[in-house]
């Protein structure tokens, strides 16, 4: 799977710097909103503000980079979910017009699992804007307790869509193998994902090591340097795999995404 013709230069390299940026501005409006709403459940814990800040931050920014990625998601996402879908972390469903039944006829219902509850009031209102609200349901936890405390069954699931968030995810290479399962035989695995650059002996690759000491802590606990598109294609046996790497992405992208579609043998 090498990646597609570079289209950015070095100064490409600093934009992560840029988007941590962003990021960190919302610090402080958290700070002010938490307070002035008596809400002090944040300052319980550090993961507790990094839930509540970034949650806030997303809100702003998930539209933006939503638009920034979307002729590379549209695509993929768009007449190509059908029946029952497992959506895993759609924050606060900025994707969700890309399933409206206007492009998906075929879709039944939905499972957006989203376990930070800062993203569900829109999440839920995103979901009725894309004429969703009547197939689209909130699971509350995280990928590793669907079984549990979502009610999912394995093998009633025709689509997956991991949509950048697989990159964020406790655990991913074992949560990777457990939602393969919940696939029914043909069923379809939908991706668009933050992976490790291919370029580990160029300094994009020491780079990307690097930024990620602090990227986590400013996008929620993303993990930029997973090797996600490995562990797919090591997750189950597949009858067909169609994965690339990002439009466009070489080696001045810190931040480069695999995507495509995976269909489980039937």
């Amino acid at each position: 799977m090498p990646p597609t013709s570079q289209e950015a230069g070095p100064v490409n390299l600093l934009r992560p710097l840029l988007l941590m940026a962003y990021s960190g501005y919302y610090i402080i409006p958290t700070i002010i909103e938490s307070i002035l709403a008596f809400n002090f459940k944040p300052f319980k814990s550090f993961d507790d503000f990094k839930s509540a800040w970034f949650a806030r931050f997303w809100v702003w920014f998930g539209p933006r980079s939503t638009e920034n990625a979307g002729q590379s998601v549209m695509p993929l996402l768009r007449n190509s979910a059908q029946g029952v879908c497992l959506d895993i972390g759609p924050g606060s469903g900025e994707w969700l017009y890309m399933f409206a039944q206007a492009n998906n006829k075929d879709i039944t219902k939905i499972y957006g699992v989203e376990p930070n509850p800062g993203m569900h009031k829109k999440l839920r209102e995103n979901a009725v804007k894309a004429g969703l609200g009547d197939v689209y349901e909130i699971v509350g936890c995280g990928a590793e307790d669907l079984a549990t405390k979502g009610g999912v069954e394995k093998g009633s699931i025709d689509t997956i869509i991991t949509v950048q968030c697989l990159c964020s995810i406790p655990t991913p290479e074992k949560i990777i193998r457990d939602l393969y399962p919940y696939l029914k035989p043909g069923g379809r695995w939908l991706v668009y994902e933050h992976v490790r650059t291919k370029y580990q002996s160029d300094f994009v690759g020491y780079w990307q090591k690097a930024v990620n000491l602090a990227w986590p802590t400013f996008f929620n606990g993303c993990d930029i340097t997973r090797p996600t598109d490995e562990w797919l294609l090591q997750a189950g046996d597949w009858e067909e795999v169609s994965l690339r790497a990002g439009k466009g992405e070489g080696k001045y992208d810190t931040v480069p995404h695999v995507m495509g579609t995976l269909t489980k043998r039937k």
